[in-house]
């Protein structure tokens, strides 16, 4: 006789549990970490970072939506660390980037509008018929 996980007491529930949890970390890795610091070398103190990061939350959402993820604690774990990734860049700056002093207020409001959006994003594109 084989066990499958519906034998087991609560194994169903672990293993989504499991699941989300690498999809969450998948997720902090590529569509945060990853993303921003790129987009952020990209584009450095234009005014330009505003659409990029928005222009990025677009498939970041979509990534999202492919793999049914809701990101309710995703959107908190990141708007907590972005605000001290954000410090970080202030205090310690990039050398790549040299002598340049970076605009606190620009990168908040591109980062947190990049967070705003893919989790609205993800929220609001399933809600989309396109059997038509």
């Amino acid at each position: 006789m084989i066990l499958g996980l519906d034998d087991i007491p609560g194994g169903t529930a672990f293993v989504s549990f499991l699941f989300w949890m690498v999809l969450t970390g998948l997720y902090y890795l590529v569509c945060y970490q990853a993303a921003l610091n790129v987009l952020d070398d990209v584009t450095r103190n234009s005014w330009l970072k505003i659409p990029a990061m928005l222009c990025a939350a677009v498939p970041t959402a979509g990534l999202m939506v492919v793999f049914h993820y809701k990101p309710y604690v995703f959107a908190v774990l990141v708007s907590i660390t972005n605000y001290f990734r954000v410090q970080k860049k202030i205090l310690i700056p990039n050398p790549k980037w040299g002598d340049m002093k970076i605009n606190p207020t620009l990168f908040y409001l591109a980062s947190y509008g990049y967070i705003a959006s893919f989790t609205a994003l993800a929220f609001y594109l399933p809600t989309l018929d396109f059997s038509e």
